[in-house]
């Protein structure tokens, strides 16, 4: 039996993951990101040393009203985490960022979204500081937006 169709809400995510997977720095980035991708986050995570996901947060009606009776706004969080010292919190921070934000605005990133999706776009970013100094590392919450059809 063949699995069905995904949703346009797993379609967003697959190919969230499809760019983001391509953060490294083989690839040019500043940090190893993309080797933490995962759909599907677990407890234990937390221990691991890379963590990179999106979680789709909320959808609303399409902003654009040819698009109300087609579209759902879907509001999408990326959530990373990378090795950080406590001498380097504020640089390790910044290079997770300007990573996902240089991801997510390549120009090969259109591709990997299916006809309808719109390519995400940026919201605003929130950063993910461990409750212990000596944790080892650093995140970053970074919120975008797509709209994708309701089925």
């Amino acid at each position: 039996m063949s699995e069905p169709f995904p949703s346009p809400r797993r379609q967003l995510l697959l190919a969230m993951g499809k760019t983001l997977q391509l953060i490294s720095t083989n690839n040019g980035y500043l940090t190893d990101a993309g080797v933490g991708w995962t759909l599907e986050p677990k407890p234990g995570d937390q221990d691991t040393q890379t963590v990179l996901t999106a979680v789709i947060e909320k959808q609303q009606r399409a902003e654009t009203p040819s698009k109300t009776n087609t579209h759902r706004l879907t509001t999408v969080s990326v959530i990373a985490k990378v090795p950080a010292d406590t001498e380097g919190y504020q640089q390790a921070l910044d290079d997770l960022v300007t990573d996902i934000e240089a991801a997510m605005d390549s120009r090969e990133v259109a591709r990997n979204f299916p006809d309808g999706i719109q390519v995400p776009v940026y919201v605003g970013m929130e950063p993910l500081m461990p409750e212990k100094a000596s944790a080892g590392w650093v995140g970053a919450l970074l919120t975008y937006q797509s709209h994708i059809p309701k089925k």
